[in-house]
C-alpha cells in the first residue's frame, strides 16, 4: 500500500476516504482509550511500516512523537495554523485544529539520496495539498500539532461525521452522560457499531434525569437549588431536592406520586417514557410519562397534576391542555381511531382528594386494555 496525496482532478487522494469510517470512545487514557486504541491499531495494521523505520537502507522518517506518528498512518491536526508549508503552494493556506488526514510522506524515492525527518501530510478537507510538519516540533519541549487519529475522543469529534463509527463504551465510565452519549451516536452518516461492554440495555439509565449534565446544573434563576447527594450508577452526585426519586428503573423523577406510577407501569410490563419531548401547539412540553401501545397502534399520555389546588397551576394545565387537543390527543372518550394523534390520560392530586390509589389502578386496566 503507498499512500500520496490526491493528484489531478480525477485523482484519488489518501484522504479520501479518511473519514469513511472513525473509532470513538469517551475516554483517552485507560485501556479502552483513544491513546491505547490508536496503539493497539498502529501496532496491528502498520507494523511493515514500523519495521521499515529500522531498516538501513530506510525510505520512510522515524516514528515521530510520542504517537510514535510513521508514514500513512491516519492522523488530526490539533493546531490551529496559518504559517504551515504546503505543497503545491496555497495562498494563505489554513490548518484547522481537528482537521483529519493521512500522512502521504515523507517517501524517499529514486533519485532522492536521503530521508527527511519530516511528515507531509493530506487533509480530508484540503485534497491535492500535502502539509509538512518537521521532526522538531514533535521534540520533547515542544507540543506536537499532530496526534493518531485511528481512534478519538466522542469530544474532539463534536460536529464532524464519518461514515462508519465504532463507539467503545466502557463501564464503568464516570464522564459519560446522556449529552455525550448523544453525540456520540450522532456522529455515523451510514452505520453504527456498538462496543459495549457489560449489558446493552444498562444504556437505558442515561434517558434518566440523573443522567443529565445539563439537568444537573441547579442554576434556577427564581429560587434557590437545594442540593441532595444521590448515587446514579457507581457514582454519586448532588441534585436539586425536587428531583430525588428513584425508579425501579434506576431513573429519578420529580414527586412520590411519578415514583409510584412509574413503578406500576414498570410492574405491569408497560413499556414507558419519563418526560419525553413532544411539540404542542409550536412549544416543547414534557408529559410525565409517554406508554407506546405497539398492539393497538396508539400512543398514551400520562399526566399527573399533582397541584391542582394551586390556581396558577390549573392556568398552566389548560394551557397545556389546549395544547394536547390541537395536536389531536384527547380522552379516551373522545378517541377516533385514524383521526384522533394519541391518547391523554391524567390523575389528579388537589389536596382533597382521597383516591389516587385507586385513579393509578383504574388508568393501569385502561391502557392495559382490562375491563
Amino acid at each position: 500500500m503507498y499512500f500520496w496525496p490526491k493528484r489531478g482532478a480525477d485523482g484519488i487522494g489518501a484522504a479520501e476516504k479518511a473519514e469513511n469510517w472513525q473509532v470513538l470512545s469517551p475516554l483517552r487514557t485507560t485501556q479502552v482509550g483513544t491513546d491505547a486504541v490508536n496503539r493497539l491499531l498502529q501496532s496491528r495494521f502498520r507494523a511493515k511500516a514500523l519495521r521499515w523505520t529500522t531498516q538501513f537502507n530506510r525510505r520512510i522518517p522515524k516514528p515521530l512523537g510520542p504517537h510514535r506518528l510513521l508514514w500513512g498512518d491516519k492522523v488530526i491536526n490539533v493546531q490551529n495554523s496559518d504559517r504551515r508549508r504546503c505543497w503545491p503552494e496555497v495562498p494563505n493556506a489554513y490548518v484547522a485544529n481537528g482537521e483529519i488526514g493521512v500522512a502521504t510522506g515523507f517517501y524517499r524515492t529514486q533519485g532522492r539520496p536521503s530521508v527527511f525527518e519530516q511528515l507531509e501530510v493530506e487533509l480530508a478537507s484540503q485534497p491535492g495539498t500535502a502539509f509538512t510538519y518537521k521532526s522538531w516540533e514533535f521534540s520533547a519541549e515542544s507540543s506536537p500539532p499532530l496526534e493518531l487519529a485511528y481512534a478519538l475522543t466522542v469530544h474532539k469529534t463534536q460536529g464532524s461525521e464519518f461514515g462508519t463509527t465504532v463507539l467503545v463504551i466502557p463501564n464503568p465510565c464516570r464522564i459519560l452522560s446522556r449529552e455525550l452519549l448523544y453525540t456520540a451516536l450522532t456522529r455515523q452518516q451510514e452505520r453504527l457499531v456498538l462496543l459495549v461492554q457489560g449489558d446493552l440495555a444498562a444504556l437505558q439509565s442515561y434517558t434518566a434525569d440523573g443522567a443529565s449534565e445539563i439537568k444537573r446544573r441547579m442554576t434556577n434563576l427564581f429560587e434557590l437549588a437545594t442540593p441532595v447527594e444521590v448515587t446514579v450508577g457507581r457514582r454519586k452526585i448532588f441534585l436539586d431536592d425536587r428531583l430525588i426519586y428513584r425508579t425501579d428503573r434506576g431513573e429519578l423523577v420529580q414527586s412520590k406520586s411519578e415514583w409510584i406510577i412509574a413503578d406500576k407501569l414498570n410492574a405491569a410490563g408497560l413499556r414507558y417514557l419519563y418526560e419525553a419531548p413532544i411539540m404542542l401547539d409550536s412549544t416543547e412540553r414534557w408529559p410525565d410519562f409517554t406508554i407506546p401501545d405497539d398492539d393497538r397502534g396508539v400512543t398514551w399520555y400520562w399526566e399527573h397534576l399533582g397541584r391542582m389546588d394551586l390556581a396558577r397551576y390549573r392556568a398552566r394545565w389548560a394551557k397545556k391542555l389546549a395544547g394536547y387537543a390541537n395536536a389531536g390527543i384527547v380522552s379516551h372518550e373522545g378517541f377516533k381511531p385514524g383521526e384522533s394523534k394519541g391518547i391523554l390520560v391524567t390523575t389528579i392530586e388537589d389536596g382533597s382528594r382521597g383516591d389516587l390509589s385507586e385513579q393509578i389502578a383504574n388508568t393501569l386496566k385502561l391502557i392495559a386494555g382490562e375491563p
